[in-house]
């Protein structure tokens, strides 16, 4: 099932879709439109990174920043914003379950701890990645459901994580409401 994004590249919003097919390979397409593409994302170091379209490699800098991804291709620099709105059928935008008053974040999905981001008792902003978990060729970001303050977060960089796993817990600076 593919999931939907809506993205902004230099101010132009696209409805990309993202499909993680059953060999691992994943394909995305950014207008409804267009051609199918697989893709696969390779992490070389900090900032660096290949992306693999139709087996075509296209080398990339990627930085972010609070409110965007500044991307360079070449001598060609864009600004991305994602998470503007996010539908898919296997999930939500609501903020992850609420337990003993912290707003736990999970694992979607099993894979291994690329990136963590925050360190325990960082203040963090609701949206803002806490930690990067590689799973089936693809950088998944977990992001906080909530503004606050990081109670528990998970151990070490390549940690294997299963899917519904918790990686990291916040002690929210508002209550969130329950969702029903």
């Amino acid at each position: 099932m593919a999931q939907k994004h809506l993205i902004e590249i230099d101010g132009v919003p696209i409805n990309a879709e993202l499909e993680v097919q059953q060999d691992g390979d994943s394909r995305v397409r950014l207008a409804p439109d267009m051609d199918w593409q697989t893709v696969e994302l390779l992490h070389i170091r900090a900032g660096l990174h290949v992306v693999m379209v139709d087996n075509v490699p296209i080398e990339l800098y990627i930085e972010r920043n609070a409110s965007s991804i500044e991307v360079t291709i070449g001598s060609r620099k864009y600004q991305i914003r994602s998470g503007l709105t996010r539908l898919t059928d296997r999930g939500s935008t609501k903020p992850s379950n609420m337990v003993d008053g912290l707003a736990i974040v999970r694992a979607s999905m099993t894979g291994a701890v690329l990136e963590i981001r925050v360190g325990l008792g960082e203040q963090v902003e609701a949206g803002e990645v806490l930690v990067v978990v590689e799973s089936m060729k693809m950088n998944n970001e977990l992001r906080a459901p909530v503004a606050g303050v990081v109670k528990r977060i998970v151990e070490g960089l390549d940690s294997q994580l299963e899917e519904g796993e918790e990686v990291v817990a916040i002690l929210p600076t508002e209550t969130p409401q329950e969702s029903s």
